[in-house]
């Protein structure tokens, strides 16, 4: 079974599986509680059950990963964007364009950067936690 495969539904109340994607996509608990027309003190108890808690931390999960494919999609698009506003006619657009790229090109350098010392940190870590 792959990782984000539903194991924990058998166990789950048809209320609680009702509301799990209202809980899973609300900003707040609160919010979440609202949406799946529960009670807070309902949620928090339900948090209690291992299963319940293992399919909203799964649906948390898969909800995150779809955001990020979208956000992935819409830079895309953004960069496309951009690229035509590096051709148009008024020079100042086309400056404000070259801005704006320099600035995320600079940004996306430091990202990947500090993505590349994290790797490091963790595998330091890692071979530290071995020794002991």
């Amino acid at each position: 079974m792959s990782q984000n495969e539903p194991v924990f539904q058998e166990n789950l109340t048809d209320r609680q599986i009702v509301a799990l994607p209202h809980v899973a996509g609300a900003a707040t608990n609160a919010e979440g509680a609202r949406a799946a027309d529960i009670s807070i003190a309902t949620l928090k108890r339900w948090q209690q059950d291992p299963a319940f808690r293992e399919e909203l931390r799964r649906q948390r999960q898969e909800t995150s990963d779809l955001a990020q494919v979208e956000l992935n999609g819409l830079a895309l698009k953004s960069i496309s964007a951009l690229a035509e506003l590096l051709e148009d006619p008024n020079p100042r657009v086309r400056m404000q364009a070259v801005r704006l790229a320099l600035v995320v090109g600079i940004q996306v350098g430091k990202a990947r950067e500090n993505q590349r010392r994290l790797r490091q940190l963790e595998k330091a870590l890692t071979l530290l936690k071995n020794l002991k």
